[in-house]
């Protein structure tokens, strides 16, 4: 049995060895790199390579720290064996290899790594189901995790068994060679930190971006250092859009309605995933047919990418920054609010979970919790099309037995057309589709239209649910005194612009959705001009009488009013993103993530400067915007 130096020389081996087949796993943020010269070639490189040493490192520094304790010769003498700590440093290591394993995942679908929004995604309630995995991509996932325990494990066991074995890497990886790999790694860490810096300083934007491309990438800045040294740093030629500190003070006036205001009924009919292409008459016909009898807004931009700053902006009317303060004081919209004074009867449907995103802690806060129906109260092994069924059947049982002599608000949020896009056999209208879908194991290039059929499928389905509504409304001759909203939270895209999914960029396919306003008063029509769901808020209020301006509590215009917009603004986890008519803008929170400018037609503009300095007027607006409702 070895002990001693044996042992401490074959743990350095299996970490150097474990080192080796990290860079494997982690060669595949390589290919998502965009190469413009030697310059990037070179840094992706030498961050790849240090980055890699950096990850490990902890783990290193772990079981150097055992090793010490347990070189003391009073404790047992197994202890010291590597027996004891191999299989420790086994796990150890294979939890990091599925660590940046999972990271690549989550980067190759939604393009950003492990942050705030993953961590809130894996620990909040509901939010794993959200993804909508199925057994098949668990499968795959365990698999991926025993294949990277018995990859690490066998390093182990051919160091302490296969004599040949450990001779080779006494003679490779002696611990003179071990000290040197680790002093040039140091280098080469030290020198992207400089590259990185000076990048910073001159807004060099090619080694910027591709500092994102990796995990856990720690960006450093030499501005102050310059400045401290008496040096007058490069002029920034870049907006820097100033995320403040909120204090909430929302609305700012007190909300007033005319006298002979109406108390129309509300149904909101909101979609998960759903982008504007579904509003299609051979797709979803019923929705389409409905659509022409009402108003149709043709660029209807969501407030984010994601399900929570989409649904955020079509409650609130706000921008995606407030979201984190109204979470932590609880506080719900003044819509909801309004509807509460006036003594409606609301009752809100989701076939996901009201638990995530944290709907129950901010948009419908201040509803009785009878009012919430979500999956949680439904059969778990049901698939997504049939808990849509199911709450259909639960919203019109709703509309059925309510007080008629009261006003009612009801909110449906469809799951449907979000991955892995589920449908009955009787509306399978496009083919060939995926027959299963597995997250970890498909193929999105290869596959991106068998996808995308089951997604027109799911799309269709959705479709009859509507229809059901729609019936009801028409039968029981309740749309002469409703107001009926149809849309989706967020769009989706099918690798148009290499993204699959949401939340991965602010491409049209992923932020336009449908909308369709039905009003007793307002006459059919098609709206072509920019409109968000930010919008949505003001133009309900107004039409229930509301008399404050917009300002008061939203950011949004009346739809159907004579202002139009310029420019929407989009919000993410990290981001406010500026769209008008030819431009896209994105404005990072981090202030060491480059700020990127696009034409529509996804060209990046090269010169930022002009671009800024000819939308001061509408960016200055939006910043302003960033802090209007904080004290």
């Amino acid at each position: 049995m070895k002990t001693g130096s044996n042992a401490s020389s074959t743990l350095a081996q299996f970490f150097a060895l474990s080192y080796l087949l990290l860079l494997i796993n982690a060669s595949a943020f390589l290919r998502h790199i965009h190469y413009i010269n030697f310059s990037t070639y070179l840094f992706a490189g030498v961050v790849y390579l240090s980055y890699c040493f950096l990850y490990i490192l902890p783990i290193l520094l772990l079981f150097g720290i055992l090793q010490k304790i347990l070189s003391y010769s009073r404790l047992p003498l197994f202890l010291k064996s590597p027996w004891f700590l191999g299989p420790l440093a086994v796990i150890a290591a294979t939890a990091l290899q599925i660590l940046i394993y999972t990271d690549y995942f989550v980067f190759k679908i939604f393009g950003f790594h492990f942050n705030s929004f993953v961590w809130n995604l894996i620990f909040t309630k509901g939010g794993i189901d959200s993804m909508g995995s199925s057994q098949a991509t668990m499968r795959s996932f365990i698999m991926i995790m025993l294949f990277f325990f018995i990859a690490q494990g066998a390093i182990l066991v051919l160091l302490m068994t296969v004599g040949r074995v450990k001779k080779f890497c006494d003679n490779l990886l002696s611990r003179r060679r071990l000290i040197a790999a680790v002093v040039i790694i140091i280098m080469l860490f030290v020198s992207q930190f400089i590259a990185f810096g000076i990048s910073s300083l001159y807004n060099y934007s090619p080694v910027l971006t591709i500092s994102q491309s990796f995990p856990f990438y720690v960006p450093v800045t030499f501005r102050k250092l310059v400045k401290s040294l008496g040096l007058k740093p490069p002029r920034q030629t870049a907006f820097n859009m100033k995320f403040k500190e909120i204090n909430l003070h929302y609305p700012l006036k007190p909300i007033n309605q005319k006298p002979d205001h109406k108390n129309y009924n509300i149904v909101i009919l909101m979609a998960e995933s759903l982008r504007a292409a579904m509003l299609d008459p051979q797709i979803m016909p019923k929705t389409w047919a409905f659509s022409q009898q009402g108003l149709r807004f043709t660029q209807h931009y969501s407030a984010g990418n994601g399900t929570r700053m989409a649904m955020f902006g079509a409650f609130y009317g706000l921008y995606g920054n407030y979201w984190f303060k109204f979470l932590d004081e609880q506080r719900g919209p003044v819509f909801i609010d309004l509807l509460l004074n006036n003594n409606y009867q609301m009752s809100v449907y989701s076939s996901a979970k009201f638990s995530y995103p944290e709907f129950d802690k901010t948009i419908f806060a201040r509803l009785p919790q009878g009012s919430l129906h979500d999956s949680t109260e439904l059969d778990k092994s049901l698939t997504s099309w049939q808990f849509d069924r199911l709450n259909v059947d639960r919203l019109l049982d709703f509309l059925e037995h309510r007080d008629k002599s009261r006003p009612f608000m009801t909110f449906m949020f469809f799951e449907s057309p979000h991955a892995p896009y589920n449908f009955p056999p009787e509306n399978e209208i496009r083919t060939p589709c995926l027959a299963q879908f597995d997250y970890a194991a498909v193929d999105l290039k290869k596959d991106i239209q068998l996808i995308k059929n089951r997604y027109i499928n799911s799309s269709n389905h959705l479709d009859s649910q509507y229809e059901r509504v729609f019936k009801y409304l028409r039968d029981n001759s309740l749309l002469d005194s409703t107001i009926v909203i149809i849309t989706g939270d967020h769009g989706e895209e099918f690798m148009e612009h290499d993204r699959w999914g949401h939340n991965s960029d602010y491409s049209d396919e992923q932020t336009i959705v449908p909308m369709v306003l039905w009003a007793p008063t307002v006459k059919p029509g098609q709206i072509d001009s920019i409109t968000s769901h930010l919008d949505i808020p003001v133009t309900i209020l107004n039409l229930l009488g509301v008399t404050n301006p917009p300002q008061d509590y939203s950011q949004g215009f009346d739809l159907l009013g004579n202002e139009k917009r310029r420019f929407t603004v989009i919000s993410d986890w990290d981001a406010i993103v500026y769209v008008d008519g030819e431009y896209k803008a994105t404005f990072p929170m981090n202030i060491f993530s480059p700020k990127i400018v696009t034409t529509k037609s996804y060209i990046e503009i090269s010169d930022k400067a002009a671009f800024y300095q000819t939308h001061q007027l509408p960016l200055v607006e939006i910043m302003k915007g960033l802090s209007n409702f904080s004290q």
